[in-house]
């Protein structure tokens, strides 16, 4: 007998029904779900089966049997032949995810998962399969939503357990000192206060946005004896961040807007520098950083945009290292090309997306595995979708 979906109950000789999500049978034996686990039953213990829908393509059941084997990639082949001939097989598309999250094909679970929830709203294995898909993408939030709605349709022990992993991210104890500071060539009390409350307020802000923060006190180096200067400088000219934030301030009695910007800045170098363990390129670690600054996210966009259209980009894989060895002007199209890439991650897979790529460095992936775990897209992929974007519409 072909596989079928939808199997209600099993009636068993000894008087016993089990209520299945699914069941059918299979060689000597009666295969079944149940709250999302796969079991099976000797045909002879079974007296009948009661099912509630036609039989679907056979396909599904090898496939089934494929993934129980742990052959990921032989599953997913039969399931988009199902697909293919019923592009609405709600058990297709969900073998389609469980095979893609094994193979680590975060993405593609992501769109089957969804598709199995738009054709079946009340699928509690479909919404359970999403949160897995969002979970491994870093989109923490997502996941819960349909981890939540996965139990309120069935209820599932190992559901649970996932919503409980995924739950928000507990801010760090705010009872013990976040920054300390420390005085280089003169104390100047007022504005050490007031740079205080500056960092602990941006401090709150970035654990909001990425998720994570710094469980150890900064140490932050207010320079008095190095002149600040209030214009557009290059960054490197303007504080040094090695775990610790230094900052020239002579001249400034309280902070100005630009002091604002750089001590935001260089508290965005400590939060990755925490999260990555120094497993962060440079061009990322200065996109970071500026997007967090504060300010027009595309404002470099225009003069990369120029630099792209006369084929003077740099490759982002060349910008990995310190850009101290570049010229001065390879230096600032550099700083520019590290907001312009960040904006287009931004612009292609939201803020999490970031969020995502900053974790799996965090998880010591290397770089060129990093960006497809966490875009879906590699690094010569990356750069051309960024630089298709800049020499048409980005930036005029």
């Amino acid at each position: 007998m072909p596989a079928t979906a939808g199997a209600d109950r099993i009636f068993l000789t000894n008087g016993s029904v089990i209520d299945a999500d699914r069941a059918w049978y299979e060689g000597g034996q009666v295969r079944y779900e149940k709250n999302g686990g796969r079991f099976g039953l000797p045909r002879g213990l079974v007296q009948r089966l009661e099912q509630r829908s036609e039989p679907v393509d056979p396909a599904i059941a090898l496939a089934t049997a494929r993934l129980d084997a742990g052959d990921s990639q032989d599953a997913l082949r039969l399931a988009r032949q199902a697909l293919s001939r019923d592009p609405l097989s709600v058990l297709a598309h969900q073998i389609a995810a469980r095979a893609c999250l094994a193979l680590r094909d975060n993405w593609s679970a992501q769109e089957a998962a969804s598709r199995a929830v738009r054709l079946d709203e009340r699928g509690a294995l479909s919404h359970a399969l999403l949160g897995d898909a969002l979970a491994a993408l870093g989109d923490r939030a997502g996941a819960q939503t349909h981890y939540h709605r996965s139990l309120e349709l069935r209820p599932d022990p190992q559901v649970e357990r996932k919503l409980a992993e995924v739950a928000p991210l507990a801010a760090p104890p705010t009872h013990g000192p976040q920054f300390r500071i420390r005085y280089d060539g003169g104390t100047n009390e007022p504005l050490g206060v007031a740079v205080l409350e500056a960092l602990t307020e941006a401090r709150a802000e970035f654990v909001k946005r990425l998720g994570f923060g710094p469980d150890e006190p900064i140490t932050v180096v207010l320079q008095a004896e190095a002149d600040f200067r209030d214009g557009r400088v290059p960054y490197w000219a303007e504080g040094v961040n090695d775990g610790m934030i230094r900052v020239p301030v002579r001249g400034l009695e309280r902070p100005t807007p630009r002091l604002l910007k750089v001590l935001r800045h260089e508290l965005a170098h400590s939060f990755l520098a925490w999260r990555t363990g120094g497993n962060c390129p440079t061009w990322l670690q200065e996109g970071v950083s500026q997007w967090l600054e504060g300010g027009d996210l595309a404002r470099e966009d225009a003069a990369v945009s120029a630099a792209a259209r006369h084929r003077r980009l740099l490759p982002l894989l060349s910008l990995e290292g310190p850009f101290q060895s570049l010229s001065e002007a390879d230096a600032t199209l550099a700083y520019a090309q590290s907001l312009s890439a960040v904006a287009h991650i931004i612009r292609r897979r939201g803020e999490a997306g970031v969020v995502r790529l900053i974790n799996a460095l965090g998880d010591r992936l290397p770089s060129e595995e990093a960006l497809p775990v966490a875009l879906a897209l590699s690094y010569p992929e990356f750069q051309t979708s960024w630089e298709e974007y800049l020499t048409s519409s980005g930036g005029l």
